[in-house]
């Protein structure tokens, strides 16, 4: 397998204990999560956290919300992991386990 086929693919990556304390700004509270692999480029790896929980400080027109006001919802986005930082990678191959139905993976959520 090549690298770039992990692309679009949930992928358990086995991070190095050297990002271990930086894990959690990024809502992931192991040094092992599954994630699905965004992007790949020379830097590292770019996996999607489907429900990151953000606070949220505008509204739909660019306005700050009141402090008072702000609340946090989940939110897609996508963290570079420097390939210093990755230890190992693994891809199951069995299609069924490509499939996935919901936003709620392994790694983010259900290893808190």
């Amino acid at each position: 397998m090549r690298i770039e086929e992990l692309k679009g693919k949930l992928v358990l990556f086995k991070f190095s204990e050297a990002i271990r304390e930086d894990l959690p700004l990024f809502q992931i509270y192991k040094d092992e999560v599954w994630a699905i692999v965004t992007g790949i480029d020379n830097e590292g790896v770019w996996i999607e956290n489907p429900s990151y929980e953000l606070g949220v400080w505008w509204d739909e027109n660019g306005n700050l919300v009141p402090s008072d006001k702000q609340v946090k919802e989940k939110v897609k986005t996508n963290i570079l992991i420097p390939w210093q930082y990755i230890k190992a990678l693994m891809s199951v191959e069995d299609e069924r386990f490509q499939k996935i139905k919901t936003e709620r993976l392994p790694g983010f959520q259900a290893y808190r």
